[in-house]
């Protein structure tokens, strides 16, 4: 009977996948003046392994379907060039798991292995808007629908709508409002929430298990920005951004007794918010220079600082430095917040060197400070401390033809422990079908706080592939990897990539 409900149940998703496929598969296309990209990726993957503790040990089998759809030219045949556009962009994304047992997503009768939230066949709408361009004579930009942001605050995704307007002394204003993605909401997945937040749909859930798992909400947000535009040789920009919460949060995340009702915080309050600017400045053929910061309101403190150098002294040569000191913040929910949290400050220097048309070459290296308390309750009265880490990188690589082989290995030693490796690499395609690939590495770490915990690593991947047209792809890897915390773990992966235009 519980199969069977799980059957069912696994059956709903993929129906809903069908019906919103369904409509780009069999329906006739419309004889439009536009232009239409449909791709798809499909990966098929089993793997199994065990965990550092001996159990359990997981088998799993997973499908995973994207399909995308790209429409331009919506304006019609008479457009103009430099005139208004409009483009329809969509991506879709169905994770199914096999392996899951049916008491992992939906016994929570303790005791048991359930954990609130996983669903056997996740789908959620990963972007899907329209794009108007060059809009009120050129000046305007408006998208609608779910999105992503990516300026000095980071990445972020939403439901609503942007404006952009390019007023004519170079300078654009940016505007936008909706709701932030979140998870347990329809078509949506918690990949863009912050640390230490568990969302998720509790409905059915006795509100005595599992306190921690917060109940999903709209999140209302809104946002803008300061930019130039059409500058040559700089770009400066000021963002921000404000999300609040809605549904109520736990204030107590210990074991409750049976039908026990948690405390919690209700009504609308902040969630995020956040300043951000940045900074670059460009010297054509010398180099250029990016500099930025980021201040959480929420915290009340500078959360980020960075800044890059390159430069260009030959044509065949680029060296660099970046600086950049990070102190974490978190979601005003997020549990993180009980917790200390201190900076953490990265230098370093690099080259990346084109030797020849066939090879080139990249080295780095620095030093990263992480500061800590002294106190053992971690509330500063004993002072700070810094540990410190030299870290380096280092890789080279060699194409020929239709292939490359190449190698890169990396270092980072300090007091708190260290970690290093190598990685070789090959791949080449062959008569322009058939594709062949392998790659092997083999890592040490230590960590000084669980000594217990130090393993030397091994692992490979060999793949090939075939290319029935150059807008097709089936890919087939094998991956293996062994070390003395989780023995042997193994994963089978089958791809296969489809872009189909008209």
């Amino acid at each position: 009977m519980l199969a069977s409900r799980g059957l069912c149940a696994a059956r709903r998703k993929w129906a809903a996948g069908a019906l919103l496929t369904a409509p780009l598969i069999a329906c006739p296309a419309p004889s439009l003046a536009a232009d239409v990209e449909v791709s798809s990726t499909t990966a098929a993957q089993g793997y199994s392994l065990r965990s550092p503790y001996g159990d359990p040990v997981l088998s799993r089998r997973r499908f995973m379907q994207t399909l995308g759809l790209v429409v331009r030219g919506i304006e019609g045949e008479d457009r103009k060039p430099g005139g208004p556009e409009i483009t329809v962009r969509i991506r879709m994304r169905l994770d199914a798991d096999f392996g899951l047992g049916w008491g992992e997503y939906h016994d929570w009768t303790p005791p048991n292995r359930f954990v609130p939230g996983l669903q056997q066949a996740p789908f959620d709408l990963m972007y899907g808007y329209v794009d108007m361009r060059r809009l009120a004579g050129g000046v305007l930009d408006v998208r609608l629908g779910r999105q992503y942001v990516i300026d000095p605050l980071g990445w972020w995704s939403f439901d609503g709508a942007m404006i952009r307007s390019q007023l004519p002394f170079k300078v654009a204003l940016e505007s936008y409002t909706g709701f932030e993605q979140r998870g347990g909401l329809a078509l949506s997945t918690p990949r863009f929430e912050r640390d230490g937040v568990w969302r998720g749909d509790r409905t059915g859930l006795e509100p005595s298990y599992y306190p921690e798992f917060l109940p999903s909400g709209y999140a209302p947000a809104w946002g803008g920005a300061v930019e130039t535009w059409g500058t040559k040789h700089f770009n400066l920009r000021a963002s921000y951004r404000k999300v609040w919460s809605s549904a109520p949060a736990t204030t107590r995340m210990t074991a409750l007794a049976a039908g026990e009702v948690p405390q919690a915080w209700t009504g609308m309050r902040t969630s995020t918010e956040r300043l951000g600017a940045s900074g670059n400045l460009y010297f054509d053929d010398l180099g250029d220079l990016r500099a930025g910061a980021v201040y959480d309101v929420y915290s009340s403190l500078f959360s980020s600082y960075y800044a890059t150098l390159d430069l260009f002294p030959a044509r065949w040569l680029t060296v660099g430095s970046d600086a950049d000191r990070f102190v974490p913040t978190f979601d005003a929910d997020s549990i993180f917040n009980w917790f200390s949290h201190y900076p953490m400050t990265t230098w370093t220097g690099r080259a990346e060197l084109a030797m020849s048309r066939a090879v080139d070459a990249s080295v780095s290296g620095g030093v990263r400070w992480v500061e800590t308390s002294t106190d053992p309750e971690g509330d500063d009265s004993g002072g700070r401390s810094h540990l410190t880490d030299v870290i380096g990188r280092a890789g080279v690589r060699h194409r020929a033809g239709t292939g490359a082989a190449g190698a890169s290995a990396m270092l980072e030693r300090g007091e708190r422990g260290h970690r290093q490796g190598i990685d070789l690499f090959a791949n080449r395609l062959l008569q322009e079908r058939w594709h062949v690939l392998a790659r092997t590495s083999l890592y040490d770490w230590k960590d000084e706080l669980r000594p217990d915990r130090s393993a030397t690593s091994f692992g490979y991947v060999l793949g090939g592939g075939y290319r029935p047209g150059p807008l097709t792809q089936v890919m087939l890897e094998w991956e293996h990897n062994t070390n003395r915390l989780v023995g042997q773990r193994f994963r089978v992966m089958v791809w296969l990539q489809m872009m189909v235009t008209r």
